[in-house]
């Protein structure tokens, strides 16, 4: 059965940094150890953190695609200043065919999306920074990337019940 994401119970969370995601994901695995982690959207935990870790992941490495131009401009007139204001990501989006690859697998586990949200981290926290261009926003500033991660952290981790 299909969530309604825009109605689902959510967490409230306040993300400003890579190091408060950080500190959530200790607090999500502590809630995973001791058997009381629950979601209540349509993704499990481990298919949220390979979501998350994909757009991290495309903001050092690279973009596979992007939207064709009217639909960039159309995109960044309506949700830039919102993207950029380091608050949640509106739930229920649906992402478009070119933009697919940010979906999570169907059997990531919790382990295994954990293990890769925090090795983006981990590469941040050695030095690598968010360099490429937004495939929507267009050229990002490192700190412009990392509000707008936190920003879409804030969504995806809000559909995770600790207890």
């Amino acid at each position: 059965m299909t969530v309604n994401t825009k109605q689902a119970p959510r967490r409230t969370l306040k993300l400003g940094s890579l190091g408060d995601i950080s500190a959530d994901l200790d607090t999500i695995q502590a809630a995973h150890d001791a058997g009381t982690l629950s979601h209540t959207g349509n993704w499990t935990p481990g298919q949220i953190f390979e979501h998350v870790a994909t757009l991290m992941e495309c903001a050092i490495d690279g973009f596979p695609s992007k939207p064709p131009p009217p639909v960039r401009w159309m995109i960044t007139l309506l949700f830039k200043k919102k993207a950029l204001s380091g608050e949640a990501s509106p739930a229920g989006f649906k992402l478009p065919k070119k933009a697919e690859f940010l979906l999570p697998g169907d059997s990531t586990s919790f382990d295994e999306g954990m293990a890769r949200l925090r090795t983006v981290l981990g590469r941040i926290e050695s030095g690598e920074r968010f360099t490429h261009d937004s495939p929507v926003f267009g050229k990002l500033t490192h700190e412009q990337w990392i509000t707008l991660q936190s920003g879409h952290a804030i969504l995806h981790l809000s559909f995770l019940a600790l207890g």
